[in-house]
């Protein structure tokens, strides 16, 4: 059974690069996590739940890992030097520290973005997510792994807890998006 049985199969996923994503390695020196794993060779580049932009390894195009994830860390690791510490950057579920091991692989189309947080990979291989707000104002924990995430995001009250108390539950949907040259 698929971690992401919530989610029906797209017809003609866009599929991601399958030696990168089996032999990349984090800066951890692991490889990428089993649920994203999974993700990537199921669904391929698209959005998920009509709001997350999940970034799979596509090579030099514009919206693949290779290219968004160093361009947003970039972006994060600026604004925190920028901005200093400052509390209400973490709430409500970040610590110090955290947003120096966070990795980004998915950006919503509200501004927020999904980060693992390199620093607590578990036995299982799995990196936990969390949320950071649009404009970088808090941190959510999103959870253990994508597939926990793509369950919370689901729930109707969980879906609060990780994305914000405005937020409904996400649609059940994944769309496969073209790749853009």
């Amino acid at each position: 059974m698929s971690l992401f049985q919530h989610l029906p199969r797209p017809a003609s996923p866009v599929a991601a690069d399958l030696v990168y994503l089996t032999t990349h390695r984090l800066p951890d020196n692991m490889g990428f996590p089993p649920s994203y794993q999974t993700f990537a060779r199921e669904f391929g580049w698209g959005r998920l739940g009509e709001l997350f932009l999940i970034y799979v390894p596509l090579g030099n195009y514009p919206d693949s890992w290779q290219v968004r994830s160093p361009w947003i860390k970039e972006g994060m690791d600026e604004f925190y030097a920028e901005m200093g510490y400052h509390p209400l950057f973490l709430e409500p579920d970040g610590y110090p520290g955290l947003e120096k091991s966070l990795l980004p692989f998915a950006m919503s189309e509200n501004g927020e973005y999904l980060a693992w947080d390199m620093s607590k990979r578990g036995p299982d291989e799995e990196l936990p997510i969390y949320v950071l707000a649009s404009r970088m104002g808090g941190m959510r924990y999103g959870g253990a792994n994508l597939s926990e995430f793509v369950d919370n995001c689901l729930d109707e009250q969980k879906v609060k807890r990780v994305l914000g108390t405005d937020y409904l539950p996400l649609p059940p949907t994944f769309e496969p998006l073209a790749l853009v040259v």
